[in-house]
């Protein structure tokens, strides 16, 4: 009986760890990129939203619409593939995906950063 509560008793201090990792896992399927014919595409999968554009430092974070990909993904286009700053605006409001790099912003957020070949 010792020797089963030592093993429940670790296995518990992982559950937290495994849900953390299922969790960030989920997160990044929800939003990647693509390479395809020289131009850069990116992908957010947002099944209920209306309207999705894409701010991005390489042009003064003016708003690009995002269109439909599926039913469930949009996706937005970018002419070059060097390191910028971006995020979202869904339905009206900033949305800033999971994503590997962030940097603060001026104004107390964050934004994603996309680095080639990362």
């Amino acid at each position: 009986m010792k020797q089963f509560k030592a093993v429940h008793g670790w296995a518990m201090l992982f559950i937290p760890v495994i849900l953390i990792l299922i969790a960030s896992l989920t997160g990044c399927a929800s939003h990647y990129y693509r390479v395809k014919d020289n131009k850069l595409y990116f992908y957010l999968q947002k099944q209920d939203a209306r309207i999705v554009q894409f701010a991005c430092s390489k042009d003064g974070y003016k708003l690009h619409p995002a269109e439909k990909a599926d039913s469930r993904t949009w996706r937005v286009m970018v002419p070059s593939n060097t390191e910028f700053a971006y995020f979202y605006i869904v339905d009206g409001k900033i949305f800033l995906p999971p994503c590997p790099l962030k940097e603060k912003d001026d104004f107390g957020s964050e934004n994603c950063i996309f680095v080639p070949d990362m």
